[in-house]
């Protein structure tokens, strides 16, 4: 990825407050442009590493450029408090996962697939209503060999490394804070040109039999035209 700036704005800033390489930064920039696609099925974002490494303030700060205010929540462990948080925010970032449970694995993959955990009010027939569109993000220090296979393909992993040089939380987010309109106004940009590029790939690799047939596929064509947008 050579070009993620633009006009009237600037990723370059927000790359420079992540503790990324450049694969992990192209994933995380696909993830942004696929959060804020409508109507698509998309895998969730999970940021795993050793302590130290910048996961939560990382989850934090995605999740705040597509969804400001929305917090960052522990795993809910049973279906009240599940339907409670995630019904709360349009990007769900979990934080300080380090287990996963059957229960919460299957509700996630439920979630990421666009499917919900629904309770039916008592005595009634009344249909549920469609899921929202939502987008997960998962932060925590779990193995990506811990997960289940069948969550494991609906995320995609960026593995941060330990931090080499800490800096101060108020100076970071200070730091943010100031950059967010240029780094929102780069994203709305990349976002529009994606935009142009999704039908053109989407026919090319229809026409080549290459269109995955998995459950991410169009996570696939939104990477391949981001891809193509910023070569």
């Amino acid at each position: 990825m050579t070009n993620t700036d633009t006009a009237t704005g600037s990723l370059t800033e927000l790359r420079a407050l992540l503790n990324v390489d450049d694969e992990q930064w192209q994933t995380i920039v696909a993830w942004l442009i696929a959060a804020l696609l409508p109507g698509i099925t998309r895998p969730a974002l999970f940021l795993t590493g050793e302590q130290c490494s910048g996961k939560s303030v990382t989850a934090k700060m995605l999740q705040h450029l597509v969804d400001p205010g929305a917090p960052l929540h522990p795993l809910p462990a049973d279906e009240d408090a599940w339907i409670a948080v995630v019904d709360a925010a349009r990007v769900v970032a979990f934080n300080d996962v380090d287990r996963l449970t059957d229960w919460q694995s299957d509700a996630l993959c439920a979630a990421i697939s666009g499917a919900t955990v629904i309770k039916r009010p008592l005595f009634t027939e009344a249909a549920p209503e469609p899921p929202a569109d939502r987008a997960f993000i998962l932060a925590g220090t779990l193995h990506p060999e811990q997960i289940r296979p069948d969550l494991a393909e609906r995320l995609v992993v960026v593995e941060l490394p330990l931090l080499t040089e800490r800096r101060p939380q108020p100076d970071l987010w200070q730091t943010y804070e100031e950059a967010r309109p240029r780094i929102l106004a780069a994203l709305l940009d990349l976002l529009s040109a994606v935009l142009g590029k999704l039908t053109p790939a989407a026919r090319e690799k229809a026409a080549r039999g290459d269109i995955p047939a998995g459950r991410m596929a169009d996570w696939s064509l939104v990477v391949t035209a981001l891809e193509e947008t910023t070569a």
